[in-house]
């Protein structure tokens, strides 16, 4: 940075005497200024960007455990680049249409370490290969068995019809007299009530068995009646009829599910679904074959559109984004559930 002589100023001071001194005052702050503004470009800040990533060929990363039917197109898993940024990378993200800055807060829980938040999502992943390996088979026609010990609450939303009710934790393993084995299960039992009809829920909290009654209601994003929590299996043991292997690589997170659900019924089943196509896609998978949303699906698309895809598949609630930002050149199509998946794509196969 330059700029203007100081002006030495009349008297002594322009002959040296004390006028020096402050003229190297001056300058040692208009020094430090300049190091603080560098620095301000180029420090990380307390936010992230979500930015395109990649688009990776799940075929070339699923092994199984018996020959597989070849593929003739492919399937790509669609990532997110995501990084904590310095101002400059806060203006550019700012100023493309295909990158979102967000609150460290809402990217890494508040207390968790970068390296703890990596592993989580590591995790994260295998756990939904395994279970996109056991879907994939299924709908393969394959013999798969998937047992649990209940369905265990991981979160109430505050203010749903669990609240004050169910508690983080709790385990629920019958409703209404039906057994609950896995997370599915309670979800399957639910989905035939009615807003506002009660249910009677077995549920195992700290060692002691209650029955919970809970009145169903409508909750925020889920098209039937609720309880308003999020569920995972108890003691998950899937068992299949052959191995599935998946690279994971550098890869995190559950978003893959539905791409990899889809190569697994490809490489073990006749039919050619991807029948020479290119298909990206995004979407978690539950063991019951639904198909859950994500996040950042604007930069998926990007990199769909960037890799050479020309249909991108994506979870119902996120058809909106995903065709704003795919524009003409990539077919969005919306499923909700493995199967509605394979249907969409068989009639070219």
């Amino acid at each position: 940075m330059t700029g203007p002589s100081p002006d030495p100023g009349p008297g002594p001071d322009a002959n040296g005497g004390h006028g020096q001194g402050k003229s190297l005052k001056k300058g040692v702050a208009l020094a430090t200024l300049v190091v603080l503004a560098v620095l301000a470009l180029v420090v990380p800040l307390p936010v992230f960007v979500l930015a395109p990533g990649s688009a990776v060929s799940v075929g070339e990363r699923v092994e199984l455990g018996r020959p597989p039917d070849p593929l003739s197109g492919a399937f790509l898993l669609t990532t997110v680049r995501i990084f904590q940024p310095s101002v400059v990378g806060v203006i550019e993200a700012w100023l493309s249409d295909s990158q979102e800055v967000l609150p460290r807060e809402d990217i890494v829980p508040p207390g968790v370490g970068d390296a703890e938040f990596e592993e989580a999502q590591r995790t994260l992943f295998r756990e939904s290969s395994e279970v996109a390996a056991a879907v994939g088979l299924r709908a393969a026609g394959a013999a798969v068995t998937i047992a649990g010990s209940g369905a265990r609450v991981a979160a109430v939303s505050p203010g749903s019809p669990a609240d004050g009710a169910l508690q983080e934790g709790d385990v629920v393993t019958v409703v209404d007299g039906q057994p609950v084995a896995l997370a599915s299960d309670l979800v399957a039992a639910l989905g035939s009530r009615d807003a506002g009809e009660e249910v009677t829920l077995v549920v195992q909290r700290a060692g002691v068995e209650l029955d919970v009654t809970v009145r169903l209601g409508t909750v925020e994003g889920i098209d039937q009646p609720a309880l308003g929590v999020g569920i995972t299996t108890v003691d998950l043991d899937v068992t299949l009829p052959f191995s599935v292997e998946v690279d994971q690589g550098g890869i995190g997170g559950p978003s893959a599910g539905l791409l990899i659900a889809l190569t697994v019924y490809d490489l073990a089943d006749p039919v050619d679904l991807a029948a020479g196509r290119t298909i990206a896609g995004t979407g978690t998978i539950e063991l019951d074959g639904e198909v859950g949303e994500v996040g950042g699906v604007d930069a998926k698309v990007v990199a769909a559109r960037e890799a050479g895809a020309t249909l991108f598949l994506v979870p119902l609630g996120e058809l909106a984004l995903a065709r704003e930002t795919a524009g003409d050149d990539l077919e969005v199509i919306p499923v909700a559930t493995i199967d509605e998946a394979i249907a969409a794509l068989r009639p070219a196969a």
